[in-house]
């Protein structure tokens, strides 16, 4: 093998290894909301916890899409029962174990929202 040829093979090696250490933090889920604006502790959580926020993202997702093909006429409801999933997403602070709170109330309100 030639000198450019190892040099050539070193460098893929190289950037293949850095490729295979930064693409989980690239991958890494966010959630729907910006973080630096997270008051609540649940809002903490769900920005430190990479399933909690992927859960997050799947909801804002479906609630997208459910809101587009809601009538007009029906979605300041949809809106309001969202807040309110919402404020009670955020009572899990009283749990003994938040995050396992969280992760149920966003399963509850992503499986009641794919069954419209």
């Amino acid at each position: 093998m030639n000198f450019m040829t190892k040099t050539t093979l070193a460098l893929l090696a190289t950037s293949g290894l850095a490729a295979a250490l930064i693409s989980p933090l690239a991958n890494a889920a966010h959630p729907s909301f910006d973080c630096a604006k997270a008051t609540h502790e649940a809002e903490q959580l769900i920005c430190k916890d990479a399933e909690l926020a992927e859960l997050d993202q799947r909801l804002a997702e479906l609630y997208a899409t459910l809101m587009k093909h809601t009538p007009a006429s029906q979605q300041g409801a949809l809106k309001t029962e969202q807040r309110g999933w919402v404020k009670g997403r955020n009572d899990c602070w009283k749990s003994d174990d938040q995050r396992g709170c969280i992760k149920a109330e966003y399963r509850s309100r992503i499986k009641e929202l794919k069954d419209r």
